[in-house]
């Protein structure tokens, strides 16, 4: 499913009013002596370098007189909703102080894996793991990622939701829903709100699991260019249908109730931090910004990062029912890793029950995998890689069977002609939408003007224009992020 276009628009000139806000703090020295204040001698600072940023954040290297640096993290507007974005970073900190508190995965310093696994020689970039690294390379970072799951499975909640609650819920029984990389993005690059009752919690894998099937049901009718035409209207409907009902059957009824994990739907391989090229050890774990208590099956599912892409991605789609030739890739990485982790919890004692790969292995055996990888991402699509992993997996004639539950005629007409007219609509708005940016691009409109007459199109209700619209900076302490870096490093941390 595509994303709404009438919001990216206003999100990428969004993100360009601030950053030439933040740019300008810098140039008249203000972003420097607010860095100040946050240090606990009140030392002077200057900029090193330039901004670092990543899909969500943006960071800047600050040096103190005394040499110590830090990095200084922004979220970033028009990709970061600002009504969640305390929260978002909020769960971050809880998620690192957990971990360090408990486990020993290390603190963030060094170079970022991400850009020494992608091929720097393709033709556009993609965040596919390049075809020439070596199975023993991939088998030094799998034990390494391996390890650090192990010690967090062994981290034990009794409710499903938000990592840590406010401080006027402290005293509730029931932690709120968490803010996930799914919800959000449904939010932030579709325009709708698929988060429900912010008080809500779980008491089970199964609620949680229909709650987060819902939101994929809320994108489709309530997103305006969620489908094609009158004939992808009806098949996504009676498919997105037929996948809420398979939710019964494919949860691990060992865990229904729990134990629940610590859960982040981000973490992979493009999250941790090596010494360098020739030396792979991880050094830090980043951007854990999405976390939160969730079902022990999702978190001790086959994982989608084996390849660093999710395979819900454009290079997954598959040709018919035929598999894309990536997939064949990623099943011999499933491999490797499975063993591996069967390997680390032999080698220590506490582990040697195997619970985790068992759980893995579940996944596979049962088709569960290819739920969890739908359940952890929007913009889902029945054509999709795992979609069509899992309907393979049930067999045609049993999902022949569950879609006959749903084809009644008069419903499925009327639903898809009524995406039909909206999308007309949409593209309406969106070539108008266009045109007034094609004159911001050749500065016939300021940004300013631009986001004014797009917050008032039908359709468009980007979540973060508050702080652009004021003018200002957001830079209370729920907006920033610093780390510590160590005095002399010639390592960098990138986010």
């Amino acid at each position: 499913m595509d994303t709404n276009a009438l919001i990216d628009l206003v999100h990428q000139v969004q993100g360009q009013l601030w950053v030439d806000k933040v740019n300008e703090s810098h140039r008249t020295g203000r972003l420097c002596q607010w860095v100040s204040t946050l240090h606990p001698d009140q030392l002077p600072c200057q900029l090193d370098g330039t901004f670092h940023h990543g899909a969500f954040n943006a960071g800047m290297k600050m040096v103190f007189r005394d040499r110590t640096a830090w990095m200084v993290r922004f979220p970033r507007v028009g990709m970061v909703c600002d009504n969640y974005a305390d929260e978002k970073v909020a769960m971050e900190v809880a998620a690192l102080g957990l971990i360090r508190n408990r486990t020993t995965i290390p603190v963030p310093r060094g170079l970022s894996l991400s850009s020494l696994l992608q091929d720097p020689n393709a033709e556009s970039p993609r965040r596919v793991i390049r075809q020439d690294i070596s199975d023993s390379d991939i088998e030094v970072l799998y034990r390494q990622l391996a390890n650090f799951l192990l010690q967090l499975f062994t981290l034990d909640f009794d409710r499903i939701g938000s990592l840590v609650s406010p401080p006027t819920d402290a005293q509730s029984p029931t932690p709120p829903r968490p803010l996930t990389f799914k919800a959000h993005s449904i939010l932030q690059n579709g325009g709708v709100d698929t988060f429900g009752d912010r008080a809500q919690g779980f008491a089970t894998t199964t609620e949680y699991f229909e709650y987060v099937a819902g939101q994929d049901w809320e994108q489709i009718v309530q997103q305006p260019n969620s489908t094609f035409g009158l004939y992808d209207a009806k098949n996504k409907y009676v498919a997105f249908k037929v996948l809420q009902t398979l939710i019964p059957d494919l949860v691990n009824a060992k865990y229904d109730r729990g134990k629940f994990k610590l859960i982040c739907d981000d973490l992979g391989l493009a999250n941790l931090i090596v010494c360098d090229r020739q030396d792979l050890t991880v050094i830090g774990v980043v951007d854990l910004e999405w976390s939160y208590i969730g079902p022990a099956q999702l978190f001790g599912s086959a994982p989608w990062w084996l390849l660093q892409d999710r395979p819900v991605n454009s290079t997954w789609d598959c040709k018919g029912d035929e598999p894309p030739q990536i997939a064949t890739r990623y099943f011999k990485y499933l491999d490797i890793f499975i063993r591996i982790l069967e390997e680390e919890e032999e080698r220590i004692p506490e582990y040697k029950e195997r619970e985790l790969s068992s759980l893995v292995k579940w996944s596979q055996a049962s088709g569960a995998m290819w739920l969890h990888m739908l359940l952890s991402s929007g913009f889902n699509d029945h054509r999709s890689f795992p979609f069509m992993q899992l309907r393979q997996h049930l067999g045609a004639a049993e999902w022949a069977r569950r879609e006959k539950a749903f084809d009644h005629a008069k419903e499925l007409e009327a639903s898809a002609e009524g995406k039909v007219s909206e999308l007309d609509k949409y593209d309406e708005a969106l070539e108008k939408m266009e045109e007034n940016k094609a004159l911001v691009d050749s500065g016939n409109m300021t940004k300013q003007e631009f986001i004014a007459k797009a917050l008032i199109e039908p359709g468009c209700i980007p979540c973060s224009s508050s702080s652009v619209m004021n003018g200002v900076i957001r830079n209370d302490e729920g907006l920033l992020q610093s780390t510590r870096w160590l005095p002399g490093s010639a390592c960098k941390l990138q986010s």
